[in-house]
């Protein structure tokens, strides 16, 4: 067990809320960072629990339920917008198709020009990122190796 572990859990040893294993204990006993850090948050548990709560000011309650209802309230007018303007993509889709159904000939052309218009421009962005991929790949590879060293490093300077 590491001292960040240990370190993590001290207030929820010192509150009671949990107890050290095996692995915990014998940390605490051979670490005298980590023990004072317990020694520390007990003495601090204790200063805390001797104080009353403080009275909550009159309204209160009565203020957080009205902003918990005012914030429910504009959460669930986003998700009408969101449903309302998705009816709407819905019912020009079914209109489409509709429409479509009718004039069959014209949805093939339609489709076949669009699928022209779609070639044109996927072959227009490879012809222009063919140069630079290489600076593209290089990067990534930088930004990998940047990234596995920081979670190596990250990982051994804490035991």
């Amino acid at each position: 067990m590491t001292c960040r572990d240990v370190i993590d859990r001290v207030e929820g040893f010192a509150a009671g809320d949990q107890q050290p294993d095996g692995a915990a204990r014998a940390h605490l006993e051979t670490c005298p960072r980590c023990a004072s850090a317990l020694a520390d948050a007990k003495r601090i548990e204790t200063f805390l629990t001797s104080w009353a709560a403080p009275e909550a000011p009159p309204r209160f309650t009565a203020a957080v339920q009205s902003r918990i209802r005012r914030q429910n309230w504009q959460s669930e007018k986003r998700v009408d917008h969101v449903f309302n303007a998705a009816m709407v993509v819905a019912a020009l889709l079914v209109l489409v198709g509709v429409a479509g159904m009718f004039n069959v000939e014209m949805v093939v052309v339609g489709a076949a020009t669009l699928a022209d218009a779609f070639a044109l421009v996927g072959a227009a962005a490879v012809e222009k990122a063919a140069p630079s991929m290489a600076t593209y790949v290089a990067a990534m590879g930088l930004l990998a190796s940047a990234l596995g060293m920081w979670w190596w490093t990250d990982g051994t300077f804490d035991r």
